[in-house]
């Protein structure tokens, strides 16, 4: 596995230091996969839709953002 880095904001970083190793390997999996397929992907409008696409389904499934801020703050 090599390592990259991405930048974001500071809210988002601390979210990420503090969150759970099981949510961050979690995190890592699906982002590398998201990566893929978008770079992957030849024209940026199919980008946009694919995340689009993506945020419905996790809605559909439960996956909310306050699911989400509630799993990062599961230490707190």
């Amino acid at each position: 596995m090599e390592r990259i880095v991405l930048e974001v904001d500071g809210a988002t970083a601390r979210k990420w230091r503090t969150s759970s190793y099981r949510l961050r390997s979690q995190l890592n999996r699906l982002l590398g996969e998201q990566i893929n397929q978008i770079i992957d992907r030849s024209e940026p409008e199919d980008s946009i839709r694919f995340f689009e696409e993506l945020r419905a389904e996790m809605k559909e499934k439960g996956l909310t953002q306050e699911v989400l801020d509630s799993i990062l703050h599961e230490k707190e």
